[in-house]
C-alpha cells in the first residue's frame, strides 16, 4: 500500500511507521512499538500478531471471569426455604 502513494505526497518510510502505529490505541500501540519492526510491511504482520494475542487474551479473561462469577454464586439449596411438611 505504501508503494502505491503518490512520490509527491509520500512519507518517510520512518514517518509512516510512527503513523501507522499511532492509528491505534495506547495499548496496542506499546506493544506495536516493543516490536522493533525493521519496516512498514513488518509492522503491519506485528499488528496482526498483536491483534491476535490481545483477542485470545480477553477470550480467557472472559473465561476467568465467569469462572469466578460462578464459583462466586452461591448454591440454589443453600438459600432455599425449608419445606413445611404437614
Amino acid at each position: 500500500m505504501y508503494q502505491k502513494i503518490p512520490a509527491d505526497i509520500k512519507p518517510t518510510k520512518i514517518l509512516a511507521k510512527i503513523s501507522y502505529a499511532n492509528a491505534f490505541d495506547a495499548d496496542f500501540y506499546l506493544l506495536l512499538r516493543e516490536r522493533r519492526s525493521p519496516s512498514l510491511y513488518s509492522m503491519q504482520d506485528a499488528a496482526l500478531e498483536v491483534e491476535s494475542n490481545i483477542s485470545a487474551a480477553e477470550t480467557l479473561r472472559g473465561k476467568s471471569d465467569r469462572r469466578r462469577v460462578k464459583e462466586d454464586t452461591p448454591d440454589s439449596c443453600a438459600y432455599s426455604k425449608p419445606s413445611k411438611n404437614y
